[in-house]
């Protein structure tokens, strides 16, 4: 039965940016992993006895599909024809015949919409965003019709494939807002030519499946209205199309402020008790039913103002009551927690991501193996704090004995020489590709930020913020948004400088900053030429980058070499000696081109970036003749290029024999070092090989291979990654695997003049665990 409300059309409540923006935050503070959530809690004696359990701290996950913010960025929506644009996590497809325009109303209150005009004939443009299949999707938007007499503007919700679900049409029932039913257009409300705010509320499962609400001007005047077609349950819906249909010439109407939202449902947290708190000679005790083949942490802490808690036993389940014994209970209130752990197999070890690409020639994949510190262009995955004296890090893990990408967080405590076990940050879902790898940074409050990439325009980026500084025990989802191969520099009182790639018009570079990582600028393109990869640091507030140009869209023709500087957060940039130069790029030949590597034949793969003492630039790269792996692409030349304050000069350091043998470069006061598989491993030919150490004296000008950090090794070793604040023992760090065919991957790390090298534990029956000195 379709129920319908009455009520006044009134003047909508305008929210152009600021309420908006909060609204998105709010809605995106879910999380996808494994975390503890409160389900009971008891005070006994003065002594909190809580029990938490299950995935996830609510039973419902709010997460928005589009925001497109009032088509204010001048980038994605210039005035005229609607473009195929990709906006965050959506992406538009204009109509092909008459798109709908850009218009700028200059009202002081709407400014830039999209207007949808009538031609007469049919024109549909859609909104594409993630697939949903269940819980509840809220198309939001604010819309007027230029008159209410004939047909208008349609709004429909699609699925990926397949035919309408829920419609509402402006004027195809003369002078009324009417929905259709699967037969005939019904009338709803009566209509006028003003503003008002719609949501359109479809129910995607649940006992309410098929049917939807309408709310205009957030008040619900119609519940339970029929789909015009029916789909399987399980369906995913990822389209909304905006349609100007056979109406009158001429007439139009105007959208703004388009947001689509789902809320997920859950499976509510399990019922969990802590039983029989017992205050006694032999100190506090209590107990819980402990599931059959599932381990539970017990943590206490003295306060809750802030906490500090402290593990007290790992248990493992049998399936009947754990008794839990505190002997040392010493405060006069004291509090416990315990929590039921991701399964086994999830976080109980440090297990890298075994990955193929699946571009195979005569001498392999173009790079596969061990990459769970893959790629290059995800940077920093990992900061030294010195105020804890613990090196944080993030990589590309697994499920174990399965190619399942979980991104993980950890840290290296200096002080005891121990790690923890890892921290689930986010749960790929069952992606298994490291290009969707972090990176990692901390801001001054020494909050854990990770930054997790997405891959085109498939599957969106995230940002996490730890609960608490100086902690990877428990995450926040803060952001949402198309970013690919993330690269966060922190930047004391300034905030967070993020240069990141979107798939615009192949990979084109972008930058936004934030002072918080709460509120971000708008997305501003830096580089658009064909394509780019690119790697970045800094240096004493100057944000420096280095990347490649792709000819025609093609990665595999990467060649030439840019760089680009902002010395202030991205006000303007300049060449290396302060040149300025217009950005974004679009052209082959401009200022910012340092190398013409194309003219030579050769191809460049970004390594790293570091500076000398004086705060020139060093950028570490290798040149290679061909994309395939094999001889063909001999010799593949490991390149220093440094600025000197006058010229930017070029030395050899070495040879190896494979494109993605990535590296990273050291500045000491008295030697520059070099970290990186260059020696062929038990896999020649492959991605990655034996960690070699190269030393130069000379400010880079010669090298000499100091030493083989690894050797005789089983499997190759890949992507040595340098910490910022490199501090030893944990001064590089990879991982191993073999590209020839799926292998466990393991995690190492070494000191800086590669005399010791630790594997963290594959399996950690503890919560804690010293990693495994192998050299």
């Amino acid at each position: 039965m379709v129920n319908a409300m009455t009520t006044a059309w009134k003047w909508p409540v305008r929210e152009r940016s600021l309420e908006p923006d909060r609204a998105e935050r709010a809605a995106l503070r879910f999380r996808l992993a494994w975390l503890s959530s409160g389900a009971r809690s008891a005070l006994v004696g003065g002594i909190l006895v809580a029990g938490f359990i299950g995935l996830c701290g609510q039973t419902n996950q709010t997460l928005t599909l589009a925001h497109v913010d009032g088509f204010n960025d001048e980038d994605l929506y210039p005035p005229g024809d609607l473009r195929a644009v990709t906006d965050g996590a959506a992406r538009w497809q204009p109509a092909a015949a008459t798109p709908a325009q850009i218009v700028h109303l200059n009202d002081g209150v709407y400014g830039k919409v999209l207007r949808r005009p009538q031609t007469g004939s049919d024109n549909l443009d859609y909104l594409h965003f993630l697939p949903v299949s269940n819980g509840v999707m809220t198309i939001r938007f604010d819309a007027r019709a230029s008159t209410a007499q004939s047909r208008t503007l349609d709004v429909f919700l699609l699925p990926t494939s397949g035919g309408e679900t829920c419609l509402l049409g402006w004027g195809t029932v003369s002078n009324q807002l009417a929905y259709y039913d699967g037969t005939q257009w019904v009338a709803v409300r009566s209509l006028d030519t003003n503003w008002h705010r719609i949501e359109m509320i479809s129910y995607l499962s649940g006992p309410r499946f098929q049917t939807w609400d309408l709310k205009v001007d957030d008040v619900l005047v119609a519940t339970n209205l029929p789909w015009r077609n029916n789909h399987p349950l399980g369906t995913a819906y990822s389209r909304v199309r905006f349609g100007g249909i056979r109406g009158t010439p001429g007439t139009y109407a105007d959208v703004d402020n388009v947001v689509v939202m789902a809320e997920l449902p859950v499976t509510p947290p399990e019922a969990f008790k802590l039983r029989e708190p017992r205050l006694g000679p032999e100190g506090f005790s209590f107990r819980f039913v402990a599931e059959t083949n599932r381990e539970y942490m017990v943590e206490r802490t003295g306060g809750l103002v802030p906490p500090a808690w402290t593990p007290l036993a790992l248990v493992a389940g049998h399936g009947a009551d754990q008794d839990i014994v505190d002997p040392a209970t010493t405060h006069p209130t004291q509090f416990y927690r315990a929590s039921k752990l991701p399964p086994p197999g999830w976080t109980d070890g440090y297990r890298g991501i075994w990955f193929t690409l699946g571009q195979f020639s005569e001498y392999g994949d173009k790079y596969s193996g061990g990459l769970g510190t893959y790629t290059a262009n995800h940077v920093p995955m990992a900061v030294y704090a010195p105020e804890v004296n613990k090196t944080f890090f993030t990589y590309g893990g697994t499920i174990k004995g399965q190619r399942y990408l979980l991104i993980m967080a950890s840290y290296y405590d200096h002080a005891t020489g121990q790690v923890p076990r890892p921290t689930l940050v986010h749960d790929k879902g069952g992606v298994d590709d490291p290009h969707d790898n972090a990176s990692l940074a901390l801001d001054e409050q020494g909050h854990v930020w990770v930054f997790v990439s997405g891959r085109a325009r498939a599957r969106p980026g995230f940002i996490y913020r730890s609960q608490a500084p100086y902690s990877v025990a428990a995450f926040e989802l803060i952001r949402q948004d198309e970013i690919t191969y993330p690269q966060p520099w922190y930047v004391p009182g300034q905030g967070f400088f993020l240069l990141f790639t979107k798939y615009t018009n192949g990979r084109e570079l972008y930058w936004q900053t934030s002072s918080n990582g709460l509120h971000w600028s708008p997305h501003q393109k830096l580089a658009g030429i064909g394509g780019h990869y690119q790697v970045s640091g800094v240096y004493r507030g100057k944000i420096c980058t280095f990347f490649n140009r792709h000819p025609g869209g093609n990665v595999d023709k990467r060649t030439d070499l840019y760089f680009l500087q902002t010395t202030n957060f991205g006000q303007s940039w300049t060449t290396v000696d302060g040149r300025p130069v217009t950005v974004p790029l679009t052209t082959t030949n401009n200022p910012a081109r340092v190398f013409d590597y194309a003219s030579q034949g050769r191809l460049m793969y970004t390594c790293d970036l570091n500076f000398d003492t004086n705060g020139n630039p060093l950028l570490l790269y290798i040149t290679s003749s061909n994309y395939q792996p094999g001889p063909a692409g001999d010799p593949r030349e490991w390149t220093l290029a440094r600025w000197t304050g006058t010229e930017w000069v070029t030395t050899v350091i070495c040879r190896s024999d494979h494109n993605y043998d990535m590296g990273s470069l050291y500045v000491l006061p008295d030697r520059w070092l070099v970290i990186a598989p260059t020696e062929p491993g038990p896999q020649p030919w492959q991605a990655g090989g034996e960690m070699v150490l190269w030393t130069s004296t000379d400010q880079g000008r010669t090298w000499a291979k100091t030493r083989q950090i690894t050797a005789n090794s089983l499997y190759n070793h890949t992507y040595a990654r340098r910490p910022v604040k490199a501090t030893d023992p944990f001064s590089a760090f990879w991982a191993d695997g073999d590209p020839t065919q799926e292998t466990p991957s393991r995690l190492y790390f070494s000191n800086l003049e590669g005399t010791e090298v630790r594997r963290l534990p594959y399996d950690m029956p503890r919560l804690w665990a010293t990693p495994e000195l192998v050299r």
